[in-house]
């Protein structure tokens, strides 16, 4: 097998910061304005990240290439950052381009979830951008619900959050 996902550890900081930005320049591309992908500081990413990976109360998993070990997927979940109506949350879950249609959303969405439930918490929310057709597939193959739309900005630019919603884990 290519590729594999594990749990991220703390010196995965940078190589999930690198991660996240390529697959965000490629995801995000044709939705976002290219300055907008352009100006991601990989270096802030990771000092996130660092934060992230040290916060007991969140999971973080990688997906990363078996041959080379580079990071090639995050996800990352905890509490609900929501008004109570979920108990957990996804806060990012992200492949690079190449590293789809292998299965690793699949098991990273089922061991997060798995995680979630074992947390007693038994519903859950992500966030997407409406107009990200790739992503909305994705969670309605994992059962997600569309729920409500929120307007918001990224780095000033105005677009629209679309919530998917699971209330039964």
């Amino acid at each position: 097998m290519r590729f594999a996902v594990r749990e991220a550890r703390l010196d995965d900081a940078e190589g999930i910061a690198r991660a996240h930005t390529a697959s965000w320049r490629t995801s995000y591309r044709g939705i976002l304005p290219e300055a907008v992908l352009a100006q991601i500081d990989v270096d802030q990413r990771a000092a996130s990240w660092r934060r992230v990976l040290t916060d007991r109360s969140l999971f973080a998993l990688v997906a990363y290439d078996t041959t080379h070990h580079d990071i090639v997927g995050l996800c990352d979940c905890g509490p609900s950052r929501s008004d109570g109506s979920y108990a957990g949350e996804i806060y990012r879950f992200y492949l690079e381009h190449h590293a789809r249609r292998h299965g690793l959303g699949r098991e990273m969405f089922e061991r997060v979830t798995d995680w979630l439930r074992a947390q007693d918490r038994r519903s859950l929310i992500i966030w997407v951008l409406d107009n990200n057709h790739h992503a909305r597939r994705f969670y309605e193959a994992m059962g997600g619900q569309a729920g409500r739309r929120v307007p918001s900005m990224v780095s000033g630019f105005p677009v629209v959050e679309l919530a998917y919603v699971w209330d039964h884990l």
